[in-house]
């Protein structure tokens, strides 16, 4: 982790089996004084940029141990830590190997098997509580610097929440009549959830957190805008509702303080048509709010096509491979009843929420842009080949990867 001055002077590292032959972590984690932070995680030697259950399970063992310590000292202050306030600015890399781990996609950028967290928070929490305790001068140093960025975050959130304020009470009139909003005040920690009609929107609004979500449905396929004339985009209503509801302004007028949500996700059917609304959604956005997208604010929902049942036990499964994955492993050898889901407005708000809306269980996909994505001409083309006003280059697309599709994916 290089030799650059940290807060403590010795690096928080270890190495844990895990319970009755599970398998195990090793783990090493620095906070340098100066850092942008670097995370680098791996699951049974395989690299994991995007995280998943096992750096949450790191996460809410370094969470729960400074709060602990805080307590153990004295610091009436460290009952609002948070896991952001501890892994801001932090290096670490964390290593698991566990048996059948499941992965978000068949990339393996996510792990998702829920048994990591439990056993990676068990093993690393009993070593990091040793590690501040035992030498108080260096737990005390690493409070400390927490606790700092802690009363910065809460600073940054009291001028957006003045902000948001400011701004709500400016346009409350305008906030689009099918918005369902949430109830909080500071947009940290909120989520805007672009569903499709009004069965979705109903089953979503019963699903969601009243405090943090809100809900705006749309209807049918919003406008292409890679395709449409300014006066087109300005005229329409879905847009138009959008833009309100976001209350951040588009293009050059985008204005990051102004925005009302923290998240703004994307949440469609499992199925053709509901890839195609998310796609015509992230065209609009980067073409209309690219700052949005750039500084990690859009993201899609990944609710799942099926759900798999045997006996008491249910699982759901996003995709074919997924349901293939799930009944070799965790129904190798049984009758698996199968159901699919023909959209959301199918599932009850239980399921709905469990499955895609609860942020302690579901999977969301960040939808990114590199930090120059206007001079990187190669995307832009991308954008204006597969949207834009020529169909000519679309057909052209469609025919260059023709016999890349395979054929089941075609008989169904």
């Amino acid at each position: 982790m290089g030799e650059r001055p940290c807060v403590t002077n010795q690096a928080f590292t270890g190495r844990q089996e895990f319970p009755n032959d599970q398998g195990s972590a090793e783990w090493a984690v620095a906070w340098p004084l100066y850092s942008d932070s670097s995370e680098s995680c791996y699951c049974n030697t395989i690299p994991t940029p995007d995280g998943g259950t096992h750096e949450a399970g790191l996460r809410a063992a370094l969470t729960k141990g400074i709060r602990a310590f805080g307590e153990l000292v004295g610091n009436k202050r460290a009952k609002d830590i948070t896991a952001d306030d501890v892994m801001s600015g932090i290096e670490l890399m964390l290593s698991v190997f566990i048996r059948n781990p499941h992965f978000q996609s068949q990339t393996k950028d996510r792990l998702t098997s829920l048994e990591a967290a439990r056993l990676v928070e068990a093993a690393v929490r009993d070593h990091f509580d040793h590690f501040l305790a035992d030498n108080m001068d260096r737990g005390r140093a690493l409070l400390a610097h927490v606790v700092e960025r802690m009363e910065e975050r809460l600073r940054r959130r009291a001028e957006r929440e003045v902000k948001r304020k400011t701004a709500t009470s400016a346009r409350k009139l305008r906030l689009p009549g099918k918005l369902t909003d949430c109830s909080s005040d500071d947009p940290e920690g909120t989520e805007l959830f672009i569903v499709e009609g009004d069965s979705a929107g109903g089953s979503a609004k019963q699903a969601r957190d009243r405090k943090t979500q809100a809900i705006l449905p749309i209807r049918g396929k919003i406008l292409n805008v890679a395709s449409a004339t300014a006066d087109k985009i300005r005229a329409n209503s879905e847009i138009a509702d959008l833009g309100q509801a976001l209350g951040c302004g588009l293009r050059d007028r985008f204005d990051e303080a102004a925005l009302r949500y923290e998240r703004v996700i994307i949440m469609t059917d499992a199925d053709v048509d509901g890839a195609h609304i998310a796609t015509l959604l992230m065209t609009f956005f980067f073409q209309e709010m690219p700052e949005l997208v750039r500084r990690g604010h859009l993201f899609l929902a990944q609710p799942p096509l099926y759900r798999l049942t045997s006996g008491s036990k249910t699982l759901y499964a996003r995709d074919d491979a997924h349901r293939a994955e799930l009944e070799a492993s965790e129904f190798k050898g049984k009758k698996v009843e199968v159901s699919r889901f023909k959209g959301l407005g199918e599932m009850n708000p239980q399921q709905l929420r469990e499955t895609t809306m609860d942020p302690g269980s579901r999977s969301l996909l960040k939808v990114t842009l590199p930090s120059q994505n206007e001079d990187r001409q190669p995307i832009k083309d991308l954008v204006e080949r597969l949207m834009g006003r020529d169909p000519a280059q679309r057909f052209a697309f469609i025919q260059s990867r023709a016999s890349a599709v395979e054929d089941d994916a075609i008989d169904a």
